[in-house]
C-alpha cells in the first residue's frame, strides 16, 4: 500500500509537472522504443477497448490533476516547491531545505490526495469496466504494448483511427 500510494502521488506529481501523464498505478502505458518483437495474445477487439479505456482514463486524470494542483495552491504552495519537497520525501538521500510551515503544508497537500484516491481508483475501475475489460486485462495489454512494437503500431492506428471518427 505504502508503494502504491507512493507511485499514485509520484505520477501525479509527474502529471501535473509535465501533463498528459499516464496514471492507474502501472496500468496505462508509454510505448518504448524496443527492438525486439514479442509474441502477444491481444486480439484487435481487446485493444480497441484498451484504446477506448485509455482515452477515458487520460481524462479523468486530467481532471484529478487540476484537483490536485488546486490543493496545492490553496495550501500557499507553488507546484514546483511542492514538487522539490514532495521528490526529497520519496528518496531518502536526498535533501531539500524546507521551513517547518512548508512540510506542514506538504503534509496537508498529501493527506488529501490520500483522501482523493480511493474515488479516482473507483473512477479508473469503472471507466475500464465500461470498456469491457478488467483492471488485470487492461494491465496485460498495457504490459503487451511495452514489450511488442507491432502491437504499439497497431495501438497507434487504432487511436489515430478514433481521434478521425469522433
Amino acid at each position: 500500500m505504502i508503494t502504491f500510494k507512493k507511485d499514485i502521488i509520484a505520477l501525479a506529481l509527474t502529471g501535473a509537472l509535465i501533463g498528459g501523464v499516464t496514471m492507474t498505478a502501472n496500468a496505462q502505458v508509454a510505448p518504448t522504443q524496443t527492438t525486439t518483437q514479442t509474441q502477444t495474445n491481444i486480439t484487435t477487439a481487446e485493444l480497441t477497448k484498451f484504446a477506448g479505456a485509455f482515452v477515458d482514463v487520460q481524462e479523468e486524470n486530467k481532471v484529478a490533476q487540476q484537483q490536485l494542483m488546486g490543493i496545492i495552491q490553496d495550501q500557499g504552495l507553488k507546484l514546483e516547491r511542492f514538487n522539490e519537497i514532495q521528490k526529497s520525501k520519496m528518496n531518502p538521500e536526498a535533501t531539500v531545505d524546507a521551513s517547518s510551515e512548508e512540510l506542514e503544508k506538504h503534509k496537508a497537500v498529501v493527506t488529501a490526495l490520500e483522501s482523493m484516491q480511493p474515488e479516482f481508483e473507483s473512477k479508473m475501475m469503472a471507466i475500464i469496466e465500461d470498456h469491457g475489460l478488467t483492471m488485470d486485462k487492461y494491465k496485460e495489454v498495457a504490459l503487451a504494448l511495452q514489450k511488442d512494437k507491432a502491437l504499439q503500431q497497431k495501438f497507434q492506428q487504432i487511436m489515430i483511427k478514433s481521434q478521425t471518427q469522433g
